[in-house]
């Protein structure tokens, strides 16, 4: 990793991460201020002004014990260890879980900006898909362990498509459709996701003289519920 063997320079590696657990682990003792100072000696790349630019950003007040923050409190102050050292990497895991949209926003705005501005990668973790669309280059789906897709998001979304389709005859179970990952209806009328296969897709609803009632490009979360199959 960088170029550096973690287990002969475990400081020098581990001094280009940056990581927020999704449970925080912080140490609920300190004030916000004694937890910069602390982690500020294990990096020698903290960035002061930039702590307390992100201070002011989070709306925290350095003074107050962590054990008396609220949760969204809590998630802000989290990142502060995370992102002040301007680390090359950061790993998030569900930065933004159970926060209120605000929240979000902030952390979003904090970790775009990084991005953006130092290019740095940013491995966010979190089952709040729409979230991860706005902050995102490429993808990866987890399920049970199996890696589901994993690519730039342009490409996912231009391979997925959404269709609503009207059969000529009722149906009662779903049709057997090239390329769908997810077909749900009855009747007459069905929504299929469709991973790829379009012209196959066209083929066999032109041979079983069905219509196309509304064509679109489907979420992240669409996809993921279309391929883990709930």
């Amino acid at each position: 990793m960088f170029g550096l063997a973690p287990v002969h320079g475990p400081s020098m590696v581990l001094g280009k991460i940056g990581y927020l657990s999704e449970d925080r682990d912080l140490p609920t003792w300190m004030r916000i201020d004694q937890l910069m100072h602390y982690r500020s000696a294990f990096y020698p790349n903290w960035d002061h002004d930039y702590a307390k630019e992100l201070v002011t950003m989070f709306d925290l007040v350095v003074h107050q014990r962590i054990r008396s923050l609220f949760r969204s409190q809590l998630a802000r102050v989290g990142l502060l260890p995370a992102m002040a050292h301007r680390p090359e990497l950061q790993l998030l895991d569900e930065p933004c879980s159970g926060l209120d949209p605000v929240v979000r926003r902030d952390i979003l705005a904090a970790i775009i900006r990084t991005a953006a501005d130092d290019g740095r990668t940013v491995l966010f973790s979190s089952h709040l898909l729409d979230e991860v669309q706005r902050v995102r280059d490429h993808v990866a789906m987890l399920h049970g362990g199996q890696l589901l897709l994993c690519d730039r998001l342009e490409a996912v979304l231009t391979q997925n498509s959404r269709w609503t389709i009207r059969l000529p005859d009722r149906v009662q179970a779903a049709p057997d459709i090239p390329g769908s990952v997810r077909c749900r209806g009855e009747g007459h009328e069905w929504s299929v996701v469709c991973n790829g296969q379009h012209e196959q897709f066209q083929r066999w609803l032109s041979e079983h003289n069905g219509k196309v009632i509304e064509q679109a490009t489907p979420s992240l979360d669409e996809i993921f519920v279309a391929r883990v199959g709930v």
